[in-house]
């Protein structure tokens, strides 16, 4: 990124326009392919986010409008910036605008308006929100009727019951939602449906007695609430197996009809805080499927299938990448809302 350059709101395309005009002399070529929003509240978290859109501009070149509230601030302010993010690739000519707002107090009502002009016009807007979905903002509500994709983060969620509640209701309104944390387990999901793809193997599915998951419960200054993606995980396969849920525990062991789940947690220092492990799952039959990371390869998981009669040989299976910045760029490019993730989420108001 280029060094920010402070300027008035009324200056902003202006200010823009002069670097740009620098840059032209040094090949360098200016890309946009939709518009990004970001909402953040001043925290440890936020040069995290700042990196994970980094990761997206990698991908993707956009134009960011990255707002900060400071929400210590004694006294009201509205601050602007701007500058020019290039692609992390060393050899890449691709650039693209970056605008920051910080706000503080009785000026956030001034942001959806400073926003408007410089939105690029005919090109998708998308809104990540940051922060709880379910804790009522005066930004939010302005913000969400600029744009053609709102995407939620569920780690910042303190009560992941009323989550749920805020998107789907979102959801009815018309508006195309997603979620980081839902993104994050698409490696499992798609482990679990090519592991049980044949006739036999979905009647081993259907015969499940017992499930466990076990995931990484090393938390960060960025990540709290590391059991969400185990909880999605499971309200996943409850949703789609039509298992009838009758009661959990605090400790994380819930009941259903027939069968048993429980969710553990272990510590990995390499591996992202609340990622999944390992997925265990033994049917009234005692076959066993056994899928976990590989400790010195931790994209990769060992398959291990047995029964009482016989152990057949392991292999693997690559989870690919699941870092956050990855998440948000597959959400970005996604296109309305995942059927199986709102059905997940009407699963967890049960």
């Amino acid at each position: 990124m280029s060094i920010q350059q402070i300027v008035k709101p009324e200056a902003i395309e202006e200010r823009l326009k002069e670097i740009w005009e620098k840059l032209g002399q040094e090949n360098k070529m200016r890309a946009c392919l939709f518009n990004l929003i970001v909402f953040n509240r001043y925290s440890e978290r936020t040069d995290y986010i700042r990196s994970i859109v980094q990761k997206v501009i990698d991908k993707f070149p956009c134009r960011v409008l990255f707002i900060s509230e400071d929400p210590s601030a004694k006294d009201s302010y509205l601050k602007t910036a701007v500058s020019v993010v290039m692609a992390s690739a060393t050899e890449s000519s691709i650039a693209c605008d970056h605008i920051d707002i910080g706000v503080a107090g009785k000026e956030l009502e001034k942001v959806p308006y400073l926003l408007l002009p410089h939105l690029i016009p005919d090109l998708p807007v998308t809104l990540l929100w940051t922060e709880d979905a379910s804790i009522p903002h005066p930004l939010f509500e302005p913000l969400k009727r600029l744009v053609n994709r709102i995407i939620f983060d569920s780690e910042s969620a303190d009560d992941l019951l009323a989550f749920s509640k805020t998107v789907l209701a979102l959801n009815e309104k018309g508006y195309d939602v997603a979620d980081l944390n839902w993104a994050r387990t698409e490696g499992w999901r798609d482990l679990l449906a090519a592991l049980f793809d044949s006739k036999d193997r979905l009647e081993q599915l259907q015969n499940i007695s017992t499930l466990h998951i076990l995931y990484n419960a090393r938390p960060t200054e960025f990540f709290c609430h590391l059991k969400i993606q185990s909880i999605y995980l499971l309200s996943w396969l409850s949703c789609r197996l039509k298992w009838t849920f009758l009661k959990a525990t605090k400790d994380l062991a819930f009941t259903f009809k027939d069968l048993t789940a429980s969710i553990e947690k272990a510590q990995w220092e390499k591996l992202g805080p609340g990622t999944i492990i390992s997925v265990e799952l033994t049917t009234k039959k005692k076959e066993v499927f056994t899928c976990a990371r590989i400790p010195e390869r931790y994209h990769y998981v060992t398959i291990q299938i047995s029964s009482l009669s016989q152990c057949d040989l392991p292999y693997q299976f690559v989870l690919g990448q699941t870092a956050t910045g990855q998440s948000l760029v597959k959400e970005i490019c996604m296109k309305g809302t995942s059927a199986h993730y709102l059905e997940m989420l009407k699963g967890l108001k049960c």
